[in-house]
């Protein structure tokens, strides 16, 4: 019988998981809505799949990974979000997890994922999932047509877009006005060839200008 574990602060998906899996004498399942609960079962357990929601708390799926990696302990993960910005996706990737599947597909690609990854031994990808990362690995091929290297300043920005934070909330961190900001952005853009702050996301990631 395989173990898994289901991480997630909102317990109806905990339970909805738990309730489709619960037919199926193969699995073994345990739920924690925190971290905290996780950390505390894996210091007497180790499950053969974890199911991770992105967001847990004040923490994200990259950190129980990082913190699984700091114990030795190489447990596969299915990471189970609403989130599909291609950056996060792209971070997920980047981390190795065994499967990714969005909160928009249909419940029954849980259990595929899982089959997959626990008795194929193959990465899985949902649909809505696969769909980012073929976007993404379609944008390798216009990759090495952009020569343009931000500068220390623009790279700073470039930074902060890629944490989410406002023309307004980079004028203030940088001590400059929104004007300002609001230029340098659109330079920013030109200059790289992105269509818009997304474009340039990706076109961010691909190049290296933003490793975490």
């Amino acid at each position: 019988m395989k173990s898994i574990y289901i991480l997630d602060d909102h317990p109806i998906i905990t339970e909805g998981i738990a309730q489709l899996l619960a037919n199926n004498q193969q699995y073994q399942i345990t739920a924690g809505h925190h971290y905290s609960e996780l950390y505390n079962y894996l210091n007497d357990h180790t499950p053969d799949l974890l199911i991770i929601d992105y967001e847990i708390q004040d923490k994200t799926a990259l950190d129980v990974i990082t913190y699984l990696q700091k114990k030795g302990m190489n447990i596969p993960q299915l990471i189970y979000t609403m989130h599909t910005e291609f950056w996060i996706i792209k971070l997920l990737i980047k981390a190795e997890v065994a499967g990714i599947v969005t909160k928009n597909d249909k419940i029954e690609e849980i259990e595929k994922a899982i089959h997959n990854i626990l008795h194929e031994g193959n990465k899985y990808y949902s649909p809505t999932a696969l769909n980012v990362v073929l976007s993404i690995m379609g944008d390798h091929s216009t990759e090495k047509s952009i020569t343009y290297t931000p500068s220390p300043r623009e790279n700073e920005i470039i930074q902060m877009l890629s944490c989410g934070l406002t023309s307004d909330e980079i004028a203030h961190k940088l001590n400059l006005s929104k004007n300002t900001i609001d230029t340098m952005r659109k330079n920013i853009l030109l200059k790289s060839g992105a269509t818009n702050v997304s474009h340039l996301m990706r076109i961010a990631f691909l190049k290296g200008w933003i490793t975490e």
